[in-house]
């Protein structure tokens, strides 16, 4: 709602007195916790629904929902498949969008990203840590959805999956039971995304968290021979290295 009545423009400046805020309340001992977001969130269910009408009615009617933007030829295009396609099938549906469902539409992308994070905040003492993976699948995997063992589930208490149609690439965010150990659930995790075929993380550096992949170690051990710049990096060793470049 923000970026649909004030403008990305005004976000910054939004994000920097919320932060200010947070930074005061945080040093008051009977002040509660994410006192900002749980306000805020009030305040949202004030407002009417951000999405429209048609848009809510398809939330409610399908499990899944993808977004395709075409331009140029690709709008008869897209509208011919469309129509063929859905024709002949006996599940699912597809509708043009309005201008102001575009928007919508665009916009609840922001929304979907963060409701992990929001929803933890309000149910802080109900739910425990978010483990957020974001993973690439093999090429042409026709099996989307993963299948968990018991010894996940038990452990999670809301799934959501958000993802790149064409690319392969899904954002994954688990939000994990109260009491739940989330290195150990992460552990599990990626077992099964390894004996998929997954790779991870797809979109975002392995940093510390993740093992970097054989070429990708011997990529940073060419950029940084003598290990001084970001030691540790890919789980790798943390010691200095002896290039031997210089003898």
């Amino acid at each position: 709602m923000s970026i649909k009545h004030l403008g990305t423009n005004a976000l910054p400046r939004l994000f920097s007195i919320k932060g200010a805020m947070d930074a005061k309340f945080h040093k008051w001992s009977w002040m509660p916790k994410h006192f900002t977001d749980k306000v805020m969130q009030f305040i949202a269910t004030l407002f009417p629904k951000h999405l429209p009408k048609r848009m809510m009615e398809y939330r409610n009617q399908y499990e899944h929902h993808l977004i395709i933007k075409m331009s140029d030829d690709g709008i008869a295009e897209a509208q011919g498949f469309l129509k063929t396609f859905f024709a002949a099938s006996d599940t699912g549906n597809y509708f043009e969008c309005s201008q102001e469902e575009s928007e919508s539409a665009l916009l609840n992308r922001f929304a979907a990203a963060g409701a992990a994070l929001r929803y933890e905040v309000i149910h802080e003492k109900e739910v425990g840590e978010i483990l957020a993976l974001d993973i690439a699948i093999p090429r042409n995997e026709l099996e989307w959805l993963e299948s968990l063992t018991e010894d996940i589930e038990k452990h999670l208490e809301k799934k959501l999956y958000y993802g790149h149609f064409f690319c392969y690439v899904f954002h994954q965010d688990y939000i994990l039971k109260k009491g739940s150990d989330a290195k150990l659930v992460k552990k599990m995790m990626l077992e099964l995304l390894s004996a998929r075929g997954a790779k991870y993380p797809a979109e975002h550096n392995v940093g510390h968290l993740y093992e970097a992949e054989p070429d990708l170690q011997n990529f940073y051990k060419s950029l940084d021979p003598t290990n001084s710049f970001n030691p540790g990096i890919g789980k790798m060793s943390k010691t200095k290295r002896n290039c031997s470049c210089c003898l």
